[in-house]
C-alpha cells in the first residue's frame, strides 16, 4: 500500500508539473527563465541565454515533434495511473509505463539538447564568454549547483 501511495504522489506530481508547464508554455514576456527551455533539460541555460537566442533555439525545435513527445509522456503517465489503479498492483505495467515516459523525456531532452548546441555553435568566442560568465550566475541565483571551485 506505501508504495502505491508513493507512487501515487509521483504521478500527481508529475502531473501537475506537466499541467503547470502547458499553463506556461509561451514564456516570460520579457526574458529571463522560459519554462519551455527548462522542460527540454536545459535547467540554467533557460536564465543564462539572451532573448534574442532563447528566441532562435525555439524557431529551431520542431513543435510537432516537441507536442509528440509531451502526448507519448501523458499517455504513458495515464497507463501508469491505471496500473496503480489495479488490484493486485501490476508492477509489471507500472515500470512498462515509466520507462516509456523516461524515454519520451529523454527523447524531449535530446531536442533540447541539439537545439543549444546549435544555437551555441552560432555564437563567437566573446559570446560564448559572455553566455558563460552569465550560467555561472544563474548557478548562483539556483542555489550555488555547479557553481565551480570558488
Amino acid at each position: 500500500m506505501k508504495i502505491a501511495l508513493a507512487l501515487s504522489l509521483a504521478l500527481n506530481l508529475l502531473i501537475l508539473g506537466l499541467v503547470g508547464g502547458a499553463l506556461l508554455s509561451f514564456g516570460p514576456p520579457g526574458g529571463g527563465d522560459d519554462p519551455r527551455l527548462r522542460t527540454l533539460g536545459l535547467g540554467p541555460f533557460a536564465l543564462a541565454l539572451e532573448r534574442e537566442d532563447r528566441d532562435a533555439m525555439r524557431g529551431r525545435l520542431d513543435g510537432e515533434a516537441l507536442r509528440a513527445d509531451r502526448r507519448a509522456i501523458g499517455a504513458a503517465l495515464a497507463e501508469l495511473r491505471g496500473a496503480l489503479l489495479a488490484e493486485p498492483f501490476d508492477r509489471a505495467a507500472a515500470e512498462a509505463a515509466l520507462a516509456r515516459a523516461r524515454g519520451a523525456t529523454e527523447a524531449l531532452q535530446g531536442r533540447g539538447h541539439a537545439a543549444l548546441l546549435d544555437q551555441i555553435g552560432t555564437m563567437s568566442a566573446p559570446e560564448r564568454a559572455a553566455l558563460a560568465e552569465r550560467l555561472e550566475r544563474a548557478l548562483r541565483r539556483m542555489g550555488g549547483r555547479g557553481g565551480g571551485d570558488r
